[in-house]
């Protein structure tokens, strides 16, 4: 028979979990990005990136930017980019993306702060947001073949051994929250059970 056993499953991603997926896809990236070919300097380089969760009404996540300015008329070695973000899941894409953002730029100069502003929103929007965009299907087909070679063998827990394989994962919704994001799965799978011991599985006295 297929599809034996569906189980809908709530999994915690902490914030630092998803911080280091964004740190390998954005750290050292230039805005906007080199292209072979193209001579213009980049106006910025991304140093470090950070995200945390929010309990504001209007966005859930707090994303961290610190960028290395490079043109001329606004150059600093360091500046802090504050983006407050309404995270959202694409059930179809299975992708969770930025619906709506606010930026800010924080250094002593309001000017700076101003121009600095609209250039990211112009030149660096689509490169910021679109970076932070995580294709969730590709996370669970990776985990999921981790998973099915442990069934092929067999999983052994205590007092039974579990044999078959999980014919697929969804994310039915991605719910973000102050401490983590949860995701609400549903998983399929053909699993036989052998029991080689009962007397551990027996409530105790």
């Amino acid at each position: 028979m297929e599809n034996q056993i569906k189980v809908h499953l709530p999994i915690g991603v902490t914030y630092p979990a998803l911080e280091e997926v964004l740190k390998k896809k954005m750290v050292g990236e230039y805005i906007p990005k080199l292209e072979e070919g193209v001579k213009a300097s980049p106006y910025a380089q991304i140093l470090d990136v950070g995200v945390v969760g929010s309990s504001s009404g209007t966005y859930n996540i707090i994303l961290r930017v610190k960028i290395r300015v490079l043109r001329t008329v606004l150059k600093r070695d360091q500046v802090e980019l504050y983006v407050q973000a309404k995270l959202t899941y694409d059930n179809t894409a299975q992708q969770l993306f930025v619906q709506r953002f606010n930026m800010e730029a924080k250094t002593t100069s309001g000017f700076y702060n101003t121009a600095l502003e609209v250039l990211v929103n112009k030149v660096a929007y689509n490169q910021i947001i679109q970076k932070s965009r995580l294709n969730i299907k590709e996370i669970l087909a990776t985990e999921l073949k981790k998973a099915n070679t442990m069934l092929e063998k067999g999983l052994e827990l205590k007092g039974l051994k579990l044999t078959g394989a999980v014919e697929g994962v969804l994310v039915q919704d991605v719910l973000p929250q102050p401490e983590k994001v949860t995701l609400i799965l549903e998983a399929q799978a053909n699993l036989e059970v052998n029991i080689s011991e009962l007397i551990s599985l027996m409530p105790t006295k």
